[in-house]
């Protein structure tokens, strides 16, 4: 979008590799065989440890800790086998933003919002023995074939555990269900990786959009790893070590000095009217939160917390003229009360999905002739995908999604607006990820089926149609793995690693989407026939996220509503908003307030970051005052090293936890 970001400093990009007149070697097969048995191995490690023992959660942040913490152990192991072996022997860094890459979009896919959700929630709707809910009415308006298993039998070791999903019985019990989900998803993130391909070039080649979660993960693969032999990077390295390991130690250790600057304390306790009407305020810390804000322009790390604050100032206003109830409300914000946020959000984040393409429709436009009439002119020559190839196959994509849906019983408008509605999500997303600290996206709730019930009421849509949604909404209820960032941003990645040539990257991706969508799938449903998922054996939360789509639809039936009466109203500020920040971004050189930090800021997504990015803004904005860009330059290992920091010290306690099978102290966010 035209005028979200200006890039006043070289700082704010990715770091770029050292200069070399010779290509570095990328080696696919390589690279194969080092992340697909990681993929593997890593879908279990999310399994156990944030669907059973609640430690620290793996796959919620935007880079994501499990990957940082795997990437981190591959380049110091590469290292070593550089030195022993020689440079031929180890891996180039091309070759290991491959493994990233694909070990990335494997992550999203076992995640949370993903098939972290899919378990619980196919079997949720049935439940064993049919009794353990009062959802029989509404089933006879659900696919009666494929959606999920109904034999009491299979079900039964589901829920209870002390049970194989490899036993023939419970597999072929499950194989329809598993199997068209599967298919499903897989189409799902190729109708996303085609439409991350038309976008790409664009973002990074004309736009210089600075896609700050690479930035680590490029400097840790340098050549020789000059990041690892700065002493700043280890100082910022040993703040959330030494801070994290205390205070996991003191959970175990009570008498031992605990440092939770990272858990939450709501600022606001004690407070009467009228400052309760402020709402939910949140004092907490992240090492991680600081160091990525580094890597934001000075401009939008002011507007992210600006936002914030004007936000809670309107929350406050709304209380005292009374049109909204004091203190917090739905995640602490009131999202359907004065100023309506949740309605603000929705125009706003549809307008970034929308003028994501037509901002750039000059170069969309030549795109889309290039998919029509071919391309003499060699311009896609070494793209993952060709105009011609990620255009139609983004076509394809998503009539062979809405097929499916169809072919259900849905009407023809359900698929399409439902999954445009996703899709459009997901390219603002991707967007505001490009561009901005978008730490742990929990949009809460900004998705397809708030909207659209909001939009046309319920009253006089088919049950069917409300079920088919219904049945569409466990991928819908949390975006923090969301896989279309982690697909856009491993081509980034690879580009500015020097890969020349990203047509193999098609046949990779490929390959560990269907690995890690068998490798989670498998791991869950051993997990939960294991431990059971109605026993304290498992994380609750997941359960609980797995009944949410059948109590909506039994919300949506038993009590049938008409429009939102406010929903339009809040969507037109929302994009209006949106579009004049946009205008006086891009008219006035000068303006400070970034329409991606207001977008962001219309969610949850921030409401337990925006210390962090007030202090990121307070070091970032002293050290370019007072230093200049070489001091920030210089700083710049110390706040990767909080980052890296962070996310080793989390996945390692994550695996402490996970091994001995008890909840420690959350990392992150907490």
């Amino acid at each position: 979008m035209k005028g979200m970001v200006k890039d006043d400093s070289p700082a704010d990009a990715a770091p770029s590799p050292d200069p070399s007149p010779i290509a570095p070697t990328l080696r696919w097969g390589r690279a194969l065989l080092v992340a697909l048995p990681l993929i593997v191995v890593n879908a279990g490690w999310i399994a156990h440890s944030e669907m059973r023992t609640e430690v620290t959660e793996i796959t919620i942040q935007t880079l994501f800790m499990g990957v940082a913490f795997l990437l981190f152990l591959l380049t110091l192991g590469n290292l070593a086998v550089r030195r022993l072996l020689g440079p031929r022997a180890g891996l180039s860094q091309p070759e290991m933003i491959a493994v990233y890459a694909m070990l990335s979009l494997a992550t999203a896919t076992a995640g949370i919002g993903n098939f972290g959700f899919f378990a619980p929630f196919v079997g949720n709707v049935y439940q064993f023995a049919g009794g353990g809910n009062d959802w029989e009415p509404f089933h006879r308006h659900l696919p009666q074939t494929w959606l999920a298993p109904k034999d009491p039998a299979v079900l039964k070791g589901f829920y209870e555990g002390r049970s194989s999903f490899f036993s023939p019985e419970v597999l072929a019990a499950w194989a329809p269900t598993l199997l068209l989900w599967g298919v499903f998803f897989l189409l799902l993130l190729w109708t996303m990786f085609c439409l991350a391909c038309v976008v790409r070039r664009r973002w990074t080649d004309q736009e210089y959009l600075a896609f700050p979660v690479v930035a680590l993960p490029l400097e840790m693969t340098r050549p020789d790893a000059p990041l690892y032999r700065s002493p700043l990077m280890w100082a910022g390295f040993a703040v959330p070590l030494v801070l994290h390991s205390f205070n996991t130690l003191a959970g175990l250790f009570p008498w031992l000095p605990s440092f939770p600057i990272n858990s939450a304390k709501q600022g606001l306790d004690g407070v009467s009217y009228p400052w309760n009407g402020l709402g939910s305020v949140m004092v907490l810390v992240h090492p991680i939160g600081v160091g990525f804000g580094y890597l934001v322009n000075v401009d939008v790390l002011f507007s992210l917390w600006f936002f914030y604050a004007l936000k809670k100032l309107l929350n406050l206003f709304g209380t005292m003229m009374n049109w909204r109830d004091p203190g917090p409300a739905e995640y602490g914000d009131g999202s359907a009360e004065f100023p309506f946020t949740g309605y603000q959000a929705w125009g706003a984040w549809l307008t970034v999905g929308l003028a994501a393409v037509w901002t750039g429709w000059r170069y969309y436009q030549a795109y889309f002739n290039r998919a029509f009439d071919g391309d003499p002119q060699g311009l896609d020559r070494g793209e993952a995908l060709s105009a011609r190839g990620a255009v139609w196959g983004f076509a394809a994509g998503f009539l062979a999604l809405c097929a499916l849906v169809w072919a259900s019983g849905a009407s023809w408008w359900v698929p399409v607006a439902f999954l445009g509605i996703y899709l459009l999500l997901m390219l603002a997303l991707s967007r505001l990820e490009a561009e901005t600290a978008v730490l742990s996206p929990l949009l809460a709730w900004v998705s397809p089926q708030d909207i659209i019930p909001a939009m046309t009421g319920t009253r006089h849509v088919a049950p069917t149609d409300l079920a088919r949604m219904a049945t569409l909404m466990w991928f819908n209820q949390d975006y923090r793995a969301a896989p279309m960032p982690q697909l856009l941003q491993g081509m980034v990645g690879l580009k500015r690693a020097g890969a020349a040539d990203l047509r193999p990257l098609v046949p990779c991706l490929g390959l560990a989407a269907l690995v890690g969508v068998a490798s989670a799938i498998v791991w869950d449903m051993q997990m939960y026939y294991t431990h059971g998922a109605a026993t304290a054996n498992v994380n609750q939360y997941r359960i609980l996220m797995g009944k949410l789509p059948w109590w909506r639809l039994e919300g949506w039936l038993e009590n049938p509503k008409g429009p939102e009466p406010f929903a339009l109203a809040g969507m037109a500020v929302g994009s209006g908003v949106t579009l004049l920040l946009t205008f006086l971004r891009a008219r006035f050189t000068s303006f400070p307030l970034s329409p991606a930090a207001y977008v962001l800021n219309t969610t949850f997504a921030n409401e337990l970051f925006w210390l962090d990015l007030f202090l990121a803004w307070v070091f970032k904005a002293s050290l370019l005052r007072y230093g200049g860009i070489r001091l920030y330059r210089s700083a710049l290992p110390f706040f990767l090293g909080l980052i890296l920091g962070d996310c080793v010290t989390g996945a390692v306690w994550s695996l402490v936890g996970t091994g001995l099978g008890v909840q420690l102290f959350r990392t992150f966010p907490n």
